[in-house]
């Protein structure tokens, strides 16, 4: 029996004051995904949820600002016939706190959970899909 490679990754559902999502985009891909990345060696999720986005957006984060939203198996948005392993979790920005996009992400856009807009030429990753609907349907949040 033949498996799809899979990916273990922790996302970061990060929401500011006006209830809109941070979305990134690395650069040389045209899926928006959310921050966060593949945990290292010794890292367990929350680890890797708080080093990725301040890696890639400058924000410190600490464990208690992060709430685990669940486990989901989804296609990956960039490796194709690849699955993905998502630990995700939320966390609200703090009000003023500035975000940089930097290391390996290209575009960060901000969006509305019910009604996510993209750029021209660009898709959202289908775990995006999965978590921003079940937030817009208040099955998450």
């Amino acid at each position: 029996m033949h498996h799809n490679p899979h990916i273990r990754v922790s996302a970061v559902v990060l929401t500011n004051d006006d209830g809109q999502v941070a979305l990134v985009r690395k650069h040389h891909t045209r899926a928006f995904i959310f921050p966060g990345g593949k945990p290292e060696r010794h890292e367990d999720g929350l680890a890797a949820a708080i080093r990725e986005v301040h890696e890639e957006l400058g924000i410190e984060l600490t464990p208690e600002d992060l709430r685990h939203l669940g486990d989901f198996n989804t296609p990956a948005a960039n490796e194709a016939q690849t699955e993905l392993f998502s630990q995700v979790y939320a966390a609200q920005l703090d009000d003023g706190q500035q975000v940089r996009v930097q290391a390996e992400i290209a575009e960060l856009i901000w969006a509305d959970p019910a009604a996510v807009e993209l750029p021209s030429d660009t898709r959202l990753a289908p775990l995006g899909s999965t978590i921003l609907q079940g937030i817009a349907a208040g099955r998450l949040g």
